[in-house]
């Protein structure tokens, strides 16, 4: 036990909740660490400081350390130019062998120098499979020349950089690619203003290791270069000469190699070793987005969606909520909507120009890949798409004029508000100064022109999804695809946002779509609701004849209605477990059905009821929940599957209810409604 104590009082943060060393593992780790430290330690034990300046001028020295430069540099140019595209494909693409080009991008990390370097030259020295063809073709001979110790030294570097690029790749989500896409960029233009400067730092930290492992190569470089001076001779090759001849000099160089490795890992700072490549601004977005998601349940009824949808508030409003006077643009052209979706969805939707589609449904159900379908961005399912006079079907997702606003929005880190707007319009050739004066005027549109100069990282939830609105209508779609756009907001700014959404859309000229598990957005956003069931359409209506006849109990739970599906009877509906409810109008018998009820409908009692009521159930309480200035209590009964009651706090408190009460429940037949499934 003494041992152990002893063992722990070495880490500070064991006091603040850390891990503590047990010494099994402390004693082995302090090991390894001297181990490798003890090199460096004889360098610099060994290193004549009064010589260095001498031995670090001499004309062998610089020269060989100005070809080390000219090599490292070349070769690093060669890895961006290779490894980059390569980088990209191994994380974005799958194709038959990926896992063998993998394979062959690790090889030079674990095969010996010297063995890289024959290789090298049976290769693409004179003798080697393409060596003939390259002197006979181009005149290049690669043995023996300052451009063969560049092929050296790119062979064994470039792994760093693609393994580096490839992680940060795979880090980064593709939605912002995609985003981009759906804005009119071109796969090139992603790649080059968005892909790169998101990897920034997963770049940067594979481009100088990269540079490192160059400046430092010495097998491959002297098995198929040479060793020339003044044309293959590079640093390492000039230690290992002066080690023969001047062991001082030679320690010397070698301390310079090592501090120029040293300053390369600490500029690193922790990237290769899994410090994060992502930029700080990408953190910062993540950060936001989570920091502002909602704590409460969406359990809002359609009574609360019409109130939403009725409230009184300045039509256009700046961060601050402050009205301003500018109006919406006039859609300059109209373009209707038609879609067939077959694959994993299968539907045909057909859309008049100002229509706005609520699509819901559960999880799995098919709503995003319906998105992503129209957007020509998945293989689970494929959409002949129309839009206007157009047939866009076999159009590249950058080329049909659908714009998406993903669920957080996906506003690119690395770009302010203002050219996070501006980016639809620069990737269609509109010119930049026109685009930023359109942009602005969006941003202004929707409340957020102060804020154009910001960075994503800098906007609230509710800042940052009208800014990706903006950026979204500024690009001039004919289709507007919204995932959820208010789904990570709260409940005050989903408010103020939902109500700007709806201004601008009876203005803009497409159909729009948008996805929500929200009864209030579905009600006062959409002209229509088109209710997915395992990648089928069970029900496209509007919202009231949704309301009031929902074809699924997901979508009658979702708008706040109880609802048990059932085999319609003489006298009601018949449950698969047995329960029966009666109803006071008839469906035919034998045929699907659904009984919806209303919440504020079911009475609750605490004793047996009596009179009329036709359906009457014992049950207990199993949840209490506040909704406004109402109660809903969850009862669970075994006559009929759990159900929901809504009542006042005063009859609540009358009736003593709490969490394992036992209870009674009734429903009148003329409250039942039955929908024909």
């Amino acid at each position: 036990m003494k041992n152990s104590t002893r063992s722990y009082r070495w880490n500070r943060g064991a006091r603040s909740g850390q891990l503590r060393a047990p010494l099994t593992l402390l004693v082995p780790a302090l090991l390894a660490v001297a181990f490798l430290l003890m090199p460096l330690v004889g360098i610099l034990a060994r290193t004549s400081w009064s010589d260095l300046g001498t031995h670090l001028s001499s004309p062998g020295v610089t020269e060989a350390l100005r070809l080390s430069l000219v090599v490292s540099f070349w070769a690093l140019g060669l890895s961006l130019l290779l490894g980059v595209p390569l980088a990209w494909l191994l994380a974005r693409v799958d194709f038959p062998g990926k896992a063998l080009v993998r394979s062959l991008v690790l090889l030079p990390m674990v095969l010996p120098p010297t063995v890289g370097g024959v290789a090298l030259l049976l290769g693409f020295g004179r003798r080697g499979l393409l060596g003939p063809w390259l002197e006979d073709t181009f005149g290049i001979t690669l043995p023996f020349h300052t451009s063969g110790a560049v092929v050296a030294a790119t062979f064994v570097a470039m792994p760093f950089l693609v393994i580096s690029l490839e992680g940060a790749l795979g880090g980064l989500r593709p939605r912002y690619e995609e985003t981009a896409a759906s804005l009119g960029a071109s796969p090139f233009r992603v790649f080059l203003t968005v892909t790169l400067p998101m990897v920034a730092p997963g770049l940067a930290a594979g481009a100088a290791l990269t540079w490192a492992r160059a400046l430092g190569e010495f097998g491959a470089t002297i098995t198929f270069a040479g060793n020339l001076p003044g044309t293959t001779q590079t640093l390492p090759l000039q230690v290992y000469l002066l080690l023969q001849n001047s062991p001082e000099a030679a320690t010397s160089v070698s301390l310079l190699l090592l501090a120029i490795a040293m300053a390369v890992l600490v500029a690193l700072r922790g990237r290769w070793t899994g410090g994060g490549t992502h930029s700080a601004s990408a953190r910062s977005v993540s950060a936001r987005s989570g920091a502002v998601r909602s704590a409460s349940a969406r359990s809002a009824s359609v009574s609360s969606g019409a109130a939403s949808s009725t409230e009184e508030s300045p039509a256009y409003e700046d961060e601050a909520g402050r009205p301003t006077a500018t109006a919406p643009p006039a859609a300059s052209a109209k373009w209707a909507l038609h879609a067939e979706v077959s694959g994993f969805t299968e539907l045909t939707l057909d859309a008049e120009p100002g229509t706005t589609i609520a699509v819901v449904g559960e999880n799995g159900a098919g709503k995003t890949t319906l998105l992503r379908a129209l957007l020509g961005l998945t293989p689970r399912a494929r959409a002949h798409l129309r839009l206007g006079d157009q047939d866009v079907t076999g159009l590249a997702p950058h080329r049909r004029g659908v714009a998406w606003v993903p669920q957080d929005g996906a506003l690119f880190p690395h770009l302010t508000a203002l050219a996070n707007t501006a980016y639809g319009l620069r990737a269609q050739g509109v010119a930049r100064a026109e685009a930023r004066r359109e942009a602005q005027a969006w941003l202004d549109r929707l409340g957020v022109g102060r804020l154009a100069h910001r960075r994503p990282g800098q906007l609230s939830g509710g800042q940052a999804q009208r800014v990706a609105l903006a950026r979204a209508l500024a690009a001039r779609p004919r289709l507007l695809l919204l995932d959820e756009p208010l789904a990570a907001l709260d409940q005050t700014t989903r408010a103020h946002v939902r109500h700007t959404l709806r201004t601008h859309l009876e203005g803009f000229g497409g159909v729009c779509l948008i996805v929500t598990h929200d009864p209030v957005e579905a009600v006062s956003l959409a002209d229509r609701v088109l209710v997915l069931d395992g990648g089928r359409a069970l029900q496209d209506a509007p919202p009231a004849e949704v309301t009031r006849h929902p074809r699924s109990p997901w979508v009658a739970r979702m708008l706040g209605r109880n609802a048990w599906p059932g085999e319609a009877r003489a006298d009601g509906l018949a449950l698969p477990g047995g329960g029966r409810i009666v109803a006071a109008e008839q469906l035919p018998a034998g045929s699907r059905a659904l009984a919806i009820v209303a919440p504020e409908s079911v009475s609750v009692h605490r004793e047996r009821p009596g009179g009329s009521p036709r359906n009457t159930w014992p049950g207990t309480v199993r949840e209490i929940t506040a909704t406004g200035s109402r109660l809903r209590v969850l009862i669970g009964s075994p006559g009929v599957p759990d159900l929901v009651a809504e009542i006042t706090p005063e009859a609540a408190a009358e009736l003593g209810l709490a969490e394992g009460v036992a209870v009674w429940s009734s429903v009148k037949a003329t409250e039942v409604t039955l929908v024909a499934l």
